[in-house]
């Protein structure tokens, strides 16, 4: 903005109204824009009623500059008295919006207003912007013109003590929108930064005599930058909050699927991730499952406390974890249980890690451990491998709790591979 100032010729030479409809097109429709945004809003937050007077706001700026348009393109009459009717509505634009950021300054200093009188207020606030609106287009033609016929100067009244008037409210609102909230997000300073634009274009209005001036379109693009921030900071503020939703529903989804105590996966993630890789299987794309269970883990609780015995439990997991891929499942299906799903994983492979997780867990000593494990520690795991895609689930999870039952009965500490045949224990 100041180096647009700089580069502005200070003069009073006359221009035309050419690329006036396109300002406040442009303009008029940022500020329509913005006060629906404001209105959705509030409709989200319903105790941020400091929203209603700055949504009127906005909504009858735009108002005010699509009727000085209407007027440009169904005027016929002089230029001048196309300024007049201009000028007009541009005068009482700004009493109205500053009477609308007062209102929005006190609301923002007051705390959550009940439904009724948030309606109340609403219903005050648009029937004063239609009041202000009514009499600014009444006025048009028919009080004395602020523009002077033959030289296209503003009169007195106009040029002075209303433009004075106008900079001490603006000056005012900006000091109390810095002091008040402190500019303490995008959204406070996006709106410090509209009323320090209107501040600005009122201060350079004073430089020019005349309606037709450069002053004239330097206030209104100052006017339009301001309308641009705004509406840069609404949508940085939506994108945010669609981020910060996004990310409370990815936390939400992980805490749903995850081990609270070892952030494994949960029991339920696992037969469903279980029965979604089971279809894909063949010959050339083998799963293998491994159950796994700790040894004696009761007289760990019995002896050290349950609290020793979490600690157990979180330190397995991060063994188990650190001897998978990172696309293989891992996830506390019980107490002490733990399964992990190899897919594209044969029988072998599949032995092989088990026995890497047994001798890793079977050599951690509690000094290794940083006292995790208070004793040595040992697991038992079952394996079991398939590459036929109609076995159920519950089939194929039976086959390796079965082999996890053998491992048991043969003396703990191993790892054994469901074959199909059928232990003596199993068969009585």
């Amino acid at each position: 903005m100041m180096i647009f100032l700089w580069r502005v010729p200070h003069n009073n030479d006359h221009y035309d109204l050419s690329l006036y409809p396109v300002i406040v097109t442009f303009t008029g429709v940022l500020h329509l824009q913005i006060g629906c945004f404001m209105v959705m809003n509030y409709w989200c937050y319903r105790n941020k009623s400091y929203l209603l007077p700055l949504a009127c706001a906005f909504t009858f700026s735009s108002l005010f500059l699509f009727m000085a348009l209407d007027i440009y393109y169904t005027n016929d009459a002089v230029r001048t008295t196309l300024y007049h009717d201009i000028a007009i509505l541009y005068f009482f634009r700004h009493i109205l919006l500053t009477f609308l950021f007062m209102a929005a300054l006190y609301l923002y200093r007051k705390e959550e207003i009940k439904k009724q009188a948030a309606r109340r207020l609403f219903c005050g606030l648009l029937t004063g912007c239609i009041s202000v609106f009514a009499v600014a287009v009444f006025c048009c033609g028919n009080i004395p013109l602020p523009i002077n016929n033959q030289t296209s100067e503003w009169v007195f009244i106009w040029h002075g003590a209303l433009i004075f008037l106008l900079i001490v409210l603006w000056t005012g609102i900006v000091f109390c929108l810095i002091k008040q909230t402190r500019l303490k997000n995008q959204f406070w300073f996006s709106m410090s930064l509209v009323a320090l634009a209107n501040l600005v274009s009122l201060v350079i209005m004073l430089r020019y005599a005349r309606m037709d001036s450069v002053g004239w379109y330097l206030a209104r693009g100052i006017e339009c930058l301001s309308a641009m921030a705004v509406m840069i900071a609404l949508m940085s503020d939506i994108f945010r909050r669609y981020k910060a939703s996004r990310q409370a529903y990815e936390l939400s989804y992980e805490n749903s699927v995850r081990d609270p105590m070892t952030r494994l996966y949960n029991r339920g993630y696992f037969y469903n991730g279980l029965g979604s890789t089971l279809k894909g299987v063949d010959d050339a794309h083998p799963l293998s499952l491994i159950f796994c269970d700790i040894d004696h883990f009761k007289s760990v609780n019995d002896t050290w406390g349950h609290i020793q015995g979490d600690r157990v439990i979180i330190k397995l997991a991060g063994m188990m974890l650190s001897a998978v891929r990172s696309t293989d499942i891992v996830a506390r299906i019980g107490g002490e249980e733990f399964a992990v799903l190899l897919p594209d994983t044969d029988a072998q492979t599949a032995t092989e890690i088990a026995e890497r997780m047994r001798r890793q867990v079977e050599g951690a000593t509690p000094d290794s451990t940083g006292g995790d494990f208070p004793r040595a520690i040992t697991i038992s795991l079952g394996v079991f491998c398939s590459t036929d895609s109609s076995l159920a689930v519950e089939t194929f999870a039976d086959f390796a709790d079965r082999a996890l039952y053998r491992a048991k009965n043969q003396g703990r500490n191993c790892v054994v591979t469901f074959s199909g045949v059928p232990d003596e224990e199993e068969v009585k």
